[in-house]
Protein backbone atom coordinates (compact mmCIF):
# COMPACT_ATOMS: atom_id res chain seq x y z
CA UNK A 1 0.00 0.00 0.00
CA UNK A 2 1.27 3.51 -0.77
CA UNK A 3 -0.39 5.15 2.37
CA UNK A 4 -2.44 7.65 0.87
CA UNK A 5 -5.93 7.25 1.66
CA UNK A 6 -8.73 6.51 -1.15
CA UNK A 7 -11.32 9.71 -1.62
CA UNK A 8 -14.21 7.31 -1.38
CA UNK A 9 -15.22 4.90 0.82
CA UNK A 10 -15.56 1.14 -0.15
CA UNK A 11 -17.88 -0.70 2.67
CA UNK A 12 -16.15 -4.19 2.61
CA UNK A 13 -12.40 -2.93 3.33
CA UNK A 14 -13.35 -2.58 6.75
CA UNK A 15 -14.13 -6.73 6.72
CA UNK A 16 -10.97 -8.04 4.95
CA UNK A 17 -8.30 -9.62 6.83
CA UNK A 18 -4.65 -8.36 7.02
CA UNK A 19 -3.74 -10.55 3.84
CA UNK A 20 -6.43 -8.91 1.54
CA UNK A 21 -5.41 -5.19 3.22
CA UNK A 22 -1.67 -6.06 2.19
CA UNK A 23 -2.59 -6.96 -0.47
CA UNK A 24 -4.49 -3.16 -2.07
CA UNK A 25 -3.27 -0.25 -3.56
CA UNK A 26 -3.61 3.01 -2.78
CA UNK A 27 -5.91 2.40 -0.19
CA UNK A 28 -5.59 3.00 3.82
CA UNK A 29 -8.24 1.73 5.64
CA UNK A 30 -9.26 3.99 8.96
CA UNK A 31 -10.27 1.20 10.76
CA UNK A 32 -8.60 -1.77 12.36
CA UNK A 33 -8.66 -5.46 10.30
CA UNK A 34 -10.71 -8.49 10.54
CA UNK A 35 -8.99 -11.58 12.18
CA UNK A 36 -8.31 -13.86 8.95
CA UNK A 37 -11.50 -16.56 8.46
CA UNK A 38 -10.55 -18.68 5.31
CA UNK A 39 -9.91 -19.14 1.91
CA UNK A 40 -9.43 -15.58 -0.30
CA UNK A 41 -9.13 -14.87 -3.71
CA UNK A 42 -6.21 -12.26 -4.43
CA UNK A 43 -5.16 -11.97 -8.22
CA UNK A 44 -2.91 -8.25 -8.44
CA UNK A 45 -0.83 -6.80 -11.36
CA UNK A 46 -3.22 -7.91 -13.48
CA UNK A 47 -3.79 -6.10 -16.61
CA UNK A 48 -7.41 -4.97 -18.14
CA UNK A 49 -7.43 -4.32 -21.75
CA UNK A 50 -10.45 -2.25 -22.27
CA UNK A 51 -13.35 -2.02 -25.28
CA UNK A 52 -15.19 1.35 -23.78
CA UNK A 53 -18.12 2.75 -25.75
CA UNK A 54 -18.28 6.23 -24.61
CA UNK A 55 -21.54 8.11 -24.94
CA UNK A 56 -20.43 11.64 -24.29
CA UNK A 57 -22.20 14.64 -23.39
CA UNK A 58 -20.24 17.08 -24.69
CA UNK A 59 -16.87 16.96 -27.29
CA UNK A 60 -14.23 16.66 -24.60
CA UNK A 61 -11.67 13.84 -24.25
CA UNK A 62 -11.62 13.43 -20.54
CA UNK A 63 -14.82 12.83 -18.37
CA UNK A 64 -17.74 15.32 -18.15
CA UNK A 65 -20.96 15.33 -16.37
CA UNK A 66 -23.21 13.53 -18.29
CA UNK A 67 -21.06 11.16 -19.83
CA UNK A 68 -21.82 7.38 -19.84
CA UNK A 69 -20.01 4.50 -21.21
CA UNK A 70 -20.16 0.72 -21.58
CA UNK A 71 -17.36 -1.88 -21.68
CA UNK A 72 -16.31 -4.91 -22.13
CA UNK A 73 -12.65 -6.24 -20.98
CA UNK A 74 -10.37 -8.80 -21.33
CA UNK A 75 -8.51 -9.28 -17.93
CA UNK A 76 -4.68 -10.83 -18.56
CA UNK A 77 -1.98 -11.80 -15.89
CA UNK A 78 1.61 -11.37 -16.08
CA UNK A 79 2.34 -13.82 -18.60
CA UNK A 80 -0.54 -12.49 -20.92
CA UNK A 81 -2.55 -14.99 -20.23
CA UNK A 82 -6.89 -14.28 -20.42
CA UNK A 83 -7.84 -14.97 -16.81
CA UNK A 84 -11.10 -13.22 -17.00
CA UNK A 85 -13.63 -10.64 -18.52
CA UNK A 86 -15.54 -7.79 -17.63
CA UNK A 87 -18.59 -5.84 -18.55
CA UNK A 88 -19.77 -3.11 -16.89
CA UNK A 89 -21.65 0.18 -17.37
CA UNK A 90 -20.47 3.79 -16.24
CA UNK A 91 -22.12 7.08 -15.30
CA UNK A 92 -20.44 10.31 -14.64
CA UNK A 93 -22.90 11.87 -12.57
CA UNK A 94 -21.69 14.19 -10.34
CA UNK A 95 -18.70 17.55 -10.39
CA UNK A 96 -17.38 18.50 -6.75
CA UNK A 97 -17.49 21.79 -6.56
CA UNK A 98 -14.47 22.07 -4.02
CA UNK A 99 -11.73 20.62 -6.41
CA UNK A 100 -13.62 20.11 -10.05
CA UNK A 101 -12.96 16.37 -9.82
CA UNK A 102 -15.84 14.33 -11.39
CA UNK A 103 -17.48 11.07 -10.16
CA UNK A 104 -18.73 8.48 -11.54
CA UNK A 105 -21.37 5.15 -10.52
CA UNK A 106 -19.97 2.03 -11.79
CA UNK A 107 -21.63 -1.54 -12.01
CA UNK A 108 -19.62 -5.02 -13.55
CA UNK A 109 -19.79 -8.09 -13.84
CA UNK A 110 -16.42 -10.00 -13.80
CA UNK A 111 -16.60 -13.86 -15.23
CA UNK A 112 -13.49 -15.85 -14.05
CA UNK A 113 -13.79 -19.57 -15.16
CA UNK A 114 -14.56 -20.85 -11.73
CA UNK A 115 -17.36 -18.20 -10.55
CA UNK A 116 -18.71 -14.84 -10.64
CA UNK A 117 -17.76 -11.50 -9.23
CA UNK A 118 -20.17 -8.31 -8.70
CA UNK A 119 -18.98 -4.84 -8.41
CA UNK A 120 -20.46 -1.11 -7.49
CA UNK A 121 -19.27 1.59 -6.49
CA UNK A 122 -18.46 5.45 -6.92
CA UNK A 123 -14.94 5.95 -8.63
CA UNK A 124 -13.47 9.46 -8.81
CA UNK A 125 -13.08 9.74 -12.84
CA UNK A 126 -10.62 12.60 -12.67
CA UNK A 127 -8.41 10.62 -10.39
CA UNK A 128 -8.12 7.79 -12.94
CA UNK A 129 -7.02 10.03 -15.42
CA UNK A 130 -4.29 11.59 -13.10
CA UNK A 131 -3.20 7.97 -13.10
CA UNK A 132 -4.48 7.21 -9.61
CA UNK A 133 -5.54 3.71 -8.24
CA UNK A 134 -9.18 3.52 -7.91
CA UNK A 135 -11.33 0.65 -5.70
CA UNK A 136 -15.22 -0.43 -6.29
CA UNK A 137 -16.93 -2.70 -4.03
CA UNK A 138 -16.51 -6.23 -4.95
CA UNK A 139 -19.12 -9.54 -4.24
CA UNK A 140 -18.80 -13.05 -5.39
CA UNK A 141 -21.93 -13.86 -6.92
CA UNK A 142 -21.27 -17.26 -8.35
CA UNK A 143 -18.82 -20.60 -7.86
CA UNK A 144 -15.78 -20.59 -6.22
CA UNK A 145 -16.33 -16.45 -5.02
CA UNK A 146 -19.98 -17.38 -3.83
CA UNK A 147 -20.05 -15.51 -0.47
CA UNK A 148 -16.51 -13.86 -0.71
CA UNK A 149 -16.35 -9.25 -0.39
CA UNK A 150 -13.86 -7.19 -1.06
CA UNK A 151 -12.37 -4.88 -3.72
CA UNK A 152 -11.92 -4.16 -7.53
CA UNK A 153 -9.16 -1.58 -7.65
CA UNK A 154 -8.39 -0.22 -11.64
CA UNK A 155 -5.20 2.69 -12.54
CA UNK A 156 -5.07 3.83 -16.03
CA UNK A 157 -2.28 3.39 -17.68
CA UNK A 158 -3.59 4.24 -21.42
CA UNK A 159 -6.45 6.54 -21.94
CA UNK A 160 -9.30 4.19 -22.58
CA UNK A 161 -7.14 1.15 -23.77
CA UNK A 162 -4.97 -0.64 -20.66
CA UNK A 163 -5.67 -0.34 -16.82
CA UNK A 164 -3.67 -2.43 -14.16
CA UNK A 165 -6.52 -3.92 -12.45
CA UNK A 166 -6.47 -5.99 -8.83
CA UNK A 167 -9.51 -7.99 -7.93
CA UNK A 168 -9.26 -9.11 -4.07
CA UNK A 169 -11.87 -11.39 -2.15
CA UNK A 170 -11.98 -11.86 1.68
CA UNK A 171 -13.89 -14.83 2.97
CA UNK A 172 -13.33 -13.20 6.63
CA UNK A 173 -16.23 -10.78 5.74
CA UNK A 174 -18.67 -12.99 3.64
CA UNK A 175 -18.13 -16.86 4.56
Amino acid sequence: MNGTDSALPVPSTPAMCPQCLAALDGLAPKTAPAARGGECFIQTHLAENADIRIHSAASSARPTVGDRNSHSDKITDASGRVVGTITGSGWKVYERAHDGHVLSYYREEIEFADGTVQTSGWMDSTAVWAGEWQSLHAVGTGGAYLGLIGVRQIRQEIPRELFRANIILCASGGR
